[in-house]
């Protein structure tokens, strides 16, 4: 048997027996804490439509494209956000 073997076999034999048996509580089983159902973009959104301004609307789309998918949505929301706490 060679020494590779024999660390590997050496290293089965005490990875079971590591933990003694004692310290583990069988009594209860655990139960894990299910995690919350994350809500779909749908049921978090509304669609809509409005009128923008063409000069708004043109920069809107630069700006969207530049950054990716979701960019009007996020810009829109924002928008709104600041709005809504500045006058209010």
């Amino acid at each position: 048997m060679s020494k590779m073997d024999e660390l590997k076999n050496k290293i089965r034999s005490t990875s079971g027996s590591s933990v003694h048996p004692e310290l583990i509580d069988t009594s209860k089983e655990v139960q894990p804490n299910p995690k919350p159902k994350k809500k779909k973009f749908e049921e978090l959104h509304s669609r809509d439509t409005v009128w923008i301004e063409n000069e708004l609307k043109k920069r809107l789309d630069k700006e969207s494209a530049e950054n990716g998918r979701g960019e009007k949505t996020r810009i829109i929301n924002e928008a709104l956000r600041r709005y809504f706490s500045t006058n209010n």
